[in-house]
């Protein structure tokens, strides 16, 4: 049979593993993606989380400078470091500057409140300096409109800033749009209803690169719920890339950005440099202005993870066992198909196989059970059985493995002999009738012997003409025989 369907068999196993193979790239693929997709979910949640939670440092300074604030204005204990006036903004003395207070620019003397609100914020910014709060080393000020006041928690170059120059300060209706009551911000969790949590984006006049600022409110809670200042906290693109970068780390398949909610303006805080094929999103909100977007790439992802690499070998692995398991199941159904399971020899089936190309130089015989009915009539079709296997048997021990036998119909078997002359193939014929008649079958006290009729034809053209060629010279026997 393998002379035959190897081809073919081998062309259908290879094509049957390889699609097993690839279905399981697929599943394994889709399943790693998945879990990359829920792993940089993960992540960006952190990311969040981390956003979230300066938010809350910075509304908890307010809240402390808040306390400080109100509780001065009562005692008037509001002492500042000496101001001098330059180029009409005051600010503090040189020699205050080896003090670290920051920096301040105040465009009129200040009064009780902004003496009381600027050293309120210098205590309890001295105090961030001794605390655990992961944004004590931020860039964090104060903006007052009553007297168009900065105050810079950190010291900043005096000649690169002025408060006329601010864009936010100039505009500040638009950046900060909603002056919440003090305790309807501070008895809701939810930041949708905290008022104004944070800025559009804004090109920074001092970092000279896009950022946005988390916008807290200080309160003077002896005369008001409204506002007195505003507590911000700038997040530039710097500060938000290390932040990104110290969860992500070597993550080349994910882009975070911070979208604006009403616009399309967003900030890169992430993996700026990925391309946008083949890119799937997910978004988390952050507050009503901004929500954190992971675009990740889906091929990308795959191939970075170290579960691809191991799947690669896995799946060469699994094709070498596909090949070897179909190659035997196959086979085990072309046996089933093309061998006669009584004699063991080629069914007809085999014909479809046998190209004329496979033929060229073969001789055809075709032989015939002499006086087989009177067998199955006399002593029944299981005698009559195990004569043709009987039969079948000598034929298989006589030929070579290079010739073809084939049960043809009944009682008749066919043999391809490869051979150039006609001569050894009747040899060949000879010895299969001279054992067939040697060989007998006992039944009850009965012997039973057999002899057969064959013809021999070289392959003519194709296979049905071979086989009656055949057949015409076993008739030429058979009239031998009876004479």
């Amino acid at each position: 049979m393998y002379l035959f369907s190897r081809k073919k068999i081998a062309s259908k196993v290879y094509a049957i593993s390889a699609a097993a193979c690839v279905l399981f790239l697929a599943v394994m693929m889709a399943f790693i993606f998945l879990h990359q997709k829920n792993e940089a979910i993960k992540l960006t949640n952190e990311v969040r989380a981390k956003l979230l939670n300066i938010f809350d440092e910075n509304e908890n300074i307010a809240d402390a400078i808040t306390t400080k604030y109100t509780t001065s204005l009562q005692n008037g204990g509001c002492n500042i470091p000496a101001l001098v006036q330059d180029n009409d903004q005051w600010h503090w003395q040189k020699s205050n500057v080896a003090g670290d207070h920051g920096s301040l620019f105040l465009n009129t003397q200040p009064t009780l409140n902004e003496r009381c609100l600027l050293s309120s914020a210098i205590f309890v910014r001295d105090n961030i300096a001794k605390s655990d709060l992961s944004t004590k080393e931020g860039f964090r000020y104060i903006i007052s409109t009553r007297q168009k006041m900065f105050y810079f928690f950190s010291r900043i170059d005096t000649d690169n800033f002025a408060i006329e120059d601010s864009i936010m300060f100039n505009n500040l209706q638009f950046y900060i749009p909603t002056m919440p009551d003090y305790y309807k911000r501070k008895l809701t969790h939810k930041l949708t209803q905290k008022g104004t949590v944070a800025t559009p984006i804004y090109h920074d006049m001092i970092t000279k690169s896009n950022a946005y600022s988390v916008v807290s409110f200080i309160y003077d809670l002896n005369s008001s719920n409204v506002p007195v200042a505003y507590l911000l906290y700038d997040h530039n693109l710097e500060e938000l890339h290390g932040l990104a970068n110290t969860l992500f780390r070597h993550n080349k398949w994910v882009r975070i950005t911070l979208r604006e909610t009403d616009s399309l303006n967003e900030l890169c805080i992430f993996g700026c440099d990925i391309d946008d094929h083949f890119q799937t999103n997910v978004e988390s909100g952050l507050s009503s202005q901004f929500k954190v977007i992971t675009h990740i790439d889906m091929f990308g992802s795959v191939y970075h993870s170290v579960m691809f690499k191991l799947l690669i070998p896995v799946t060469l692995l699994l094709f070498m066992l596909m090949v070897k398991l179909t190659s035997r199941y196959l086979t085990r159904v072309a046996r089933h198909t093309l061998i006669d399971h009584l004699t063991g020899l080629y069914s007809r089936k085999i014909e479809s196989e046998l190209k004329p190309a496979t033929l060229e130089r073969r001789f055809f015989a075709l032989v015939d059970c002499n006086k087989f009915k009177i067998v199955n009539d006399r002593y029944g079709h299981a005698v009559g059985d195990k004569v043709l296997q009987m039969v079948a048997d000598v034929i298989k021990q006589t030929i070579r493995k290079e010739d073809i036998a084939i049960r043809y119909g009944g009682d008749e078997f066919l043999i391809i002999i490869k051979t150039e002359q006609k001569s050894d193939a009747l040899l060949v014929m000879e010895r299969i009738a001279e054992e067939i008649a040697r060989r007998s079958i006992g039944v009850n006290d009965d012997v039973i012997t057999s002899t057969i009729s064959y013809g021999v034809s070289k392959f003519n053209r194709d296979l049905k003409t071979s086989i009656l060629l055949a057949d015409k010279e076993m008739y030429k026997m058979k009239k031998r025989q009876a004479q």
